[in-house]
């Protein structure tokens, strides 16, 4: 199966990219991706799959697309 990532801000620095498409196999969960990705659990985040939020226990499904970006606040 296969899973669109793009990722924002200092998380692209984290991974070292910033759009990318991973083969994975059976039905994985946003969790597994995030593993896959070595993605702090402990960062606060917004995920979007096709985008529309979306829960880490969440499967995917072949062709989904995830937005990973951290959250930022200020003004």
């Amino acid at each position: 199966m296969k899973i669109k990532v793009k990722l924002i801000g200092p998380l692209i620095y984290e991974t070292g990219f910033s759009e990318k498409e991973i083969e994975m196999a059976g039905a994985p969960t946003v969790e597994a991706v995030l593993a896959l990705l070595a993605i702090s659990t402990h960062r606060p985040k917004i995920i979007t799959r096709n985008g529309k939020a979306v829960a880490l226990h969440e499967l995917l499904e072949n062709g989904d697309t995830l937005a990973i970006s951290p959250i930022y606040s200020g003004g």
